[in-house]
């Protein structure tokens, strides 16, 4: 039996899903995977599957649908990922959301990359060493599109100072800066800027120092390549979306993780962000505390 997969959602969340195309691989090797998604470059050269199309492909069921095992779910749906208690991490529920009825109880995701996507990436790196990326604000909720007004994010991203000050201490430590942003995204004084699409960012991370940022694309990119992050959580948690090992640093204060914006519940609440009394003091550092945290991570790349 082949399996077609259908995802939706942003680039981080189809990142996670190369880790449960890797297992549905592993499990029935003898079957061929044909994902269905928004974002098909991401799945690019991947070995493991046999056909990677986008949403839109014109004559999806008659010419690639009819007779195979059908998939569709959502991870943030379940139970193990939106309960308080004993909380799963959005990788591991894959297998179940998707009808397997299983976990994936040691997920890795997986990025595949060309020679000249790689001699690109490692030319760019070279030319602006030492190089790190930096993503402070992230993706728009569902269903909202890219504008000058952009929504309240603070759920994610960093306020605008912040970003500030953790750019001018990676700059004050010798290290050169990738902004990653999206065209609603404010631009960071003294940071480098490339307008080229999300998959040609992957090589320059690759062979980047690391990053740092917030819960978004490019932090699971990086876990993906394997490479040193330092993220500051704000109202999304760690042991649902973060990583952990050596070379991750997962920053945190008390007023951060309290909230689930992405839980796609029957009250919305993913595209209408549930209002906390703290909200805003997410990234509340002192100056002292902040470079520390800066200190420890470029110690590590260095």
């Amino acid at each position: 039996m082949n399996y077609i997969i259908e995802i939706t959602g942003g680039i981080g969340y189809h990142l996670m899903a190369t880790s449960f195309i890797k297992w549905l691989n592993e499990k029935y090797p003898k079957s061929k995977i044909i994902t269905i998604s928004a974002y098909p470059d991401l799945f690019e050269y991947n070995p493991r599957i046999y056909r990677n199309l986008h949403l839109s492909q014109p004559y999806l069921f008659e010419d690639y649908l009819k007779g195979n095992d059908y998939r569709r779910g959502s991870p943030y749906q379940m139970i193990e990922y939106y309960r308080e208690e004993d909380k799963m991490h959005l990788m591991e529920l894959f297998p179940k959301a998707f009808g397997f009825n299983k976990y994936n109880t040691n997920p890795e995701s997986e990025i595949y990359l060309t020679k000249g996507e790689e001699m690109d990436g490692q030319m760019y790196a070279q030319q602006n060493f030492p190089l790190v990326t930096f993503q402070g604000f992230g993706g728009l909720p569902p269903g909202m599109a890219p504008n000058k007004d952009k929504v309240d994010s603070n759920q994610r991203d960093m306020q605008y100072n912040f970003a500030c000050k953790v750019v001018n201490l990676l700059l004050k430590n010798g290290l050169k800066v990738l902004q990653i942003r999206g065209p609603s995204e404010p631009i960071i004084p003294n940071t480098l800027q490339l307008n080229i699409p999300f998959r040609n960012l992957l090589p320059i991370l690759k062979y980047s120092k690391g990053h740092v940022g917030i819960d978004s694309s490019m932090m699971h990119a990086s876990a993906a390549l394997k490479k040193p992050q330092l993220i500051f959580w704000g109202q999304t948690h760690v042991d649902n979306l973060g990583y952990q090992g050596e070379g991750v640093f997962n920053i945190s204060n008390k007023y951060g993780m309290h909230c689930r914006p992405h839980i796609q519940l029957p009250d919305r609440e993913g595209m209408f962000f549930f209002k906390s009394k703290n909200e805003g003091k997410e990234f509340e550092y002192s100056n002292e505390e902040l470079e520390n945290y800066i200190t420890k991570f470029v110690d590590f790349i260095k």
